[in-house]
């Protein structure tokens, strides 16, 4: 019988962990931290899994060079629930802000508004902007980001959702590789000539399709304009966060699911990633393949 020593594992996910790790998390399902219970039988109310989440924010908090405006979430659904919340979340941003900017210069415009009237003015004006102007572009590199964009396009339809590549058109039908930004057709930003989209989605490093980013897109860094003219970036890192440096601060979104990448399936990041030191997690992606 093999033991892990002897064992080269090239799996996309779930994740292949330190040997050190899956000790100390066999121990704490049997007794954690010398409580008595096991960490699964603690209240996740409790303090002790309030702390829990707060030692592995820190640890990934510095591990990415997090910036101290971000902050990081640990949800359900997976990755693939993102490919809603992304959108249910990033189009009321861009819709916020433009009724927020739509009430200022109505109300400055016209005097002696009531509330009603004032009301009528930014929900109609809102509304000519939405069927206009909303647009939400998807880099579809492999299957994951066009599940993403079909997603899209089934809640807020297809109009507005902008497949700004399709790596199947350059590549005989297959996604292969990432196209080169010349033939990029992202929505124009407002210093470019037009409104700007909602968001640009990417996956980082898509594993069924072997197609990885090499680096930040350059078409993507920041334009050097106001919040509401920039790019905001939306990343799919689940099979490969933690496995190079990211500039995070260029990044409006980032998701994982945890389970391809820094904990088994039947864990959470919580509970595995907090007693990860930078070591583990160097010899964790040493040891690991990002691609089926």
């Amino acid at each position: 019988m093999p033991t892990r020593e002897d064992i080269t594992y090239f799996g996309a996910g779930p994740a292949f962990l330190p040997t050190t790790v899956l000790q100390s998390a066999s121990q704490a399902l049997l007794n954690y931290n010398d409580t008595g219970l096991g960490l699964t039988e603690h209240s996740h109310r409790s303090p002790l899994a309030n702390q829990i989440l707060a030692d592995t924010k820190a640890n990934l908090k510095g591990l990415l060079d997090v910036p101290d405006d971000y902050d990081i979430l640990f949800m359900q659904a997976g990755g693939s629930g993102e490919f809603s919340a992304v959108v249910y979340n990033l189009v009321g941003v861009w819709v916020e802000r433009r009724r927020r900017k739509a009430e200022k210069e109505i109300a400055a415009s016209t005097e002696g508004l009531s509330q009603e009237e004032l009301y009528s003015k930014v929900l109609e004006r809102l509304k000519k902007e939405v069927a206009e102007e909303l647009k939400l572009d998807y880099l579809v590199t492999g299957s994951w980001t066009l599940k993403a964009s079909q997603e899209a396009a089934r809640l807020i339809g297809p109009d507005h959702v902008n497949v700004a590549v399709d790596a199947r058109k350059e590549n005989d039908g297959k996604f292969l590789t990432v196209p080169d930004e010349k033939t990029w057709r992202l929505t124009p930003t407002k210093k470019e000539g037009g409104t700007g989209s909602a968001f640009v989605y990417y996956c980082d490093n898509e594993t069924v399709d072997g197609v990885e980013f090499p680096a930040f897109p350059n078409c993507l860094e920041s334009q050097g304009g106001d919040e509401e003219g920039e790019r905001l970036v939306v990343a799919d890192m689940s099979s490969n966060i933690l496995s190079r440096r990211v500039d995070v601060g260029k990044f409006g979104v980032i998701f994982v699911s945890a389970l391809r990448t820094v904990c088994p399936s039947t864990e959470t990041a919580a509970d595995e990633f907090a007693g990860w030191s930078t070591e583990e997690c160097r010899y964790h992606w040493a040891n690991t393949s990002h691609h089926p």
